[in-house]
């Protein structure tokens, strides 16, 4: 059941006219105090339960909601006809706190890499950052069934990134070899020519001698390039003698990284071939 107060908790009427309640003033000062003293609305809450200070007289209970309201209380400042409880100082600092825990910080521009690529460790779904609730990154899962999150300053989380990526990029040898090339539109056609002429009541030995250089000449065209690999090991060498910049990181990054799976105990790096470079909460210490 809720109840609804007539009067505005602090205060009371004695003999037609709006007085300070004795006991209830002095915990609009003490909320106001807590609050700026860095004390969570919950938190609050729980120390008027202890003092024995009762919001409603129906029930000893206080939540965040009543510490809220009291906050946001413009009386106090005696408007409306009701005596002054707190000083004008006092109630700006308040608001420019709660303003503060709700403000939206946007997305850096340098992390806007590893935000394309984040995706929860407990599942897998994408992982979105928000800081309109709490005023600092929350990273939440995209799965309402999973609905993992966690909280990482933004500097944080791309120091420990760019760690994993250097680290990365001194084990090349990680990467898998290159696919092998699907046929070029010619050179299925010279072999489908070439088929054909072998088919044929009468054979032209030049023409198919031509063609089978071709064809030779296209599939050799086709062969993976062995420059990848050892641009690769290279650049693992690379990294050591010389770190890699800004720039560089980041397109390393691009190029190299598939996901980056975040979790409260961990923060890994998944590559193309799906091998992690994990480091858990102790390495980063």
């Amino acid at each position: 059941m809720a109840w609804q107060r007539k009067t505005p908790f602090g205060y009371m009427i004695q003999n037609g006219e709006i007085i300070c309640h004795p006991q209830e003033s002095g915990a609009v000062r003490d909320i106001f105090a807590r609050y700026l003293r860095g004390e969570s609305y919950s938190q609050i809450a729980g120390g008027m339960e202890r003092l024995g200070i009762r919001y409603h007289q129906h029930t000893p209970q206080w939540n965040k909601h009543m510490v809220k309201r009291v906050l946001e209380n413009e009386r106090y400042l005696g408007a409306g006809g009701y005596p002054r409880l707190v000083e004008d100082r006092d109630f700006l600092a308040v608001r420019l706190r709660c303003e503060s825990r709700t403000t939206y910080a946007p997305c850096p521009p340098d992390l806007a890499p590893v935000r394309e690529k984040a995706v929860c460790a407990v599942c897998g779904a994408r992982m979105k950052r928000d800081t309109k609730r709490h005023g600092r990154p929350r990273w939440h899962c995209q799965n309402p069934e999973c609905r993992h999150s966690l909280y990482m300053e933004d500097e944080l989380l791309l120091k420990q990134v760019e760690e994993r990526v250097r680290r990365l990029a001194q084990m090349p040898l990680r990467f898998k070899a290159p696919a092998a090339a699907i046929p070029a539109t010619d050179a299925v056609r010279i072999e489908n020519e070439l088929n054909l002429c072998f088919n044929r009541a009468e054979l032209n030995p030049d023409y198919m001698k031509t063609l089978i250089f071709a064809a030779a000449a296209e599939r050799y065209r086709e062969l993976p390039d062995p420059a990848p690999r050892q641009k690769e090991v290279g650049r693992g060498w690379q990294a050591q003698e010389n770190p890699l910049d800004g720039r560089a990181l980041w397109a390393f990054f691009g190029e190299a990284v598939s996901a980056v799976r975040m979790g409260r105990k961990c923060l890994e790096l998944e590559l193309a071939d799906h091998v992690a470079i994990q480091t858990r909460e102790e390495e980063s210490a």
